[in-house]
């Protein structure tokens, strides 16, 4: 039985699931850390192809289909439990994992901010996620979906559309389309922390509004003013308008300005 509170939406279609870890370019040398495993489809899809599959699977009722599954490939590993407090680098090891999944709609957003977080162990994530925080990830400034997930995704990553899914594929379908992406993290965002994921966070909570509002609940009249003119930005710029890498620029202008 497919639990609502879980977001459980499976696919069944198998040629749908091999052009996944087709696009993913999943090999023999790979481990692959599938969020979500629900039934076991895309475990033994990937199975097929990997050195090693991690199936992480929040739903005790779907361990034994996984079961089975691990008795049909010996490479696959079963997780009990939540990803947002799964190790992913204790998974991988010394080694980088790529990441698979059909991630629930729920928690869309934590996940990649987990992703985010976690990336140093993470060579790149294949996933299929709502059209709209599909959008929202590779949206362009000035778009209606541009935010903070969009700046955070494309200052750590090369986010790609895949391909698009529709609602019909999925059992029970979803009342929305998906989207199947790939996030292949780069080498040149070290400098992209905690701090700076919250200082985005902070610049987009008044969206639709003049940034300086936001910012003024986290820093001081004297702070903003001194790095509007710094940016040489107007009073009148909003967050939604500016580059991925302004927001780089304008946090270590802050941190130099309380230093």
């Amino acid at each position: 039985m497919l639990k609502r509170r879980f977001s459980q939406n499976l696919i069944k279609d198998g040629n749908i699931l091999r052009k996944m870890v087709s696009l993913a370019g999943i090999s023999a040398d790979d481990t692959v850390v599938e969020i979500g495993a629900g039934q076991g489809d895309l475990t033994r899809t990937i199975a097929s192809s990997a050195l090693r599959v991690v199936a992480i699977e929040l739903d005790r009722e779907m361990i034994p289909h996984l079961e089975a599954a691990r008795l049909a490939f010996p490479n696959v590993e079963i997780v009990s439990g939540d990803i947002l407090g799964v190790d992913i680098a204790g998974l991988a090891g010394d080694r980088t994992v790529k990441v698979m999944g059909n991630i629930p709609y729920g928690i869309t957003g934590p996940i990649i901010f987990k992703l985010i977080g976690e990336r140093r162990s993470i060579d790149s994530a294949h996933l299929t996620v709502q059209k709209e925080i599909g959008e929202r990830m590779t949206a362009n400034p000035g778009t209606r979906v541009y935010g903070s997930l969009s700046v955070a995704s494309q200052l750590v990553a090369d986010v790609r559309v895949l391909m698009h899914i529709r609602a019909q594929v999925f059992i029970p379908p979803p009342k929305v389309d998906s989207i199947y992406l790939a996030m292949r993290f780069r080498d040149d965002a070290e400098d992209v922390d905690d701090a700076l994921l919250a200082f985005i966070r902070q610049a987009f909570s008044h969206k639709r509004k003049f940034m300086r509002h936001a910012l003024l609940e986290a820093f001081t009249e004297a702070e903003v003013e001194t790095l509007y003119g710094k940016m040489d930005f107007p009073r009148s710029v909003r967050a939604e308008t500016l580059e991925p890498c302004i927001f780089r620029r304008m946090f270590e202008a802050l941190k130099a300005t309380r230093e």
